[in-house]
């Protein structure tokens, strides 16, 4: 299993900093310490991580669903 780079990275807020998502992996790390709903924008995105991270889907389509779950809970940077 390989990390799955994103065709580019992903600028997100956390608790503390900003934080840059490069990879499936790290988003399926934030993704564990979601701080807000784990609603349905959420639950694609981790499974579209999971699936990059198998080779199932591209590292491309999980970036697409990472980057609308973290705009519906308002953590885009």
């Amino acid at each position: 299993m390989s990390q799955r780079n994103f065709p580019s990275p992903v600028r997100v807020k956390s608790a503390t900093a900003g934080l840059i998502i490069s990879t499936a992996w790290e988003a399926v790390e934030f993704l564990k310490r979601w701080p807000g709903k784990r609603g349905r924008e959420y639950r694609i995105a981790m499974q579209h991580c999971l699936d990059a991270l198998d080779g199932l889907i591209s590292a491309g389509k999980a970036r697409l669903s990472f980057i609308t779950a973290v705009r519906s809970a308002g953590l885009l940077e």
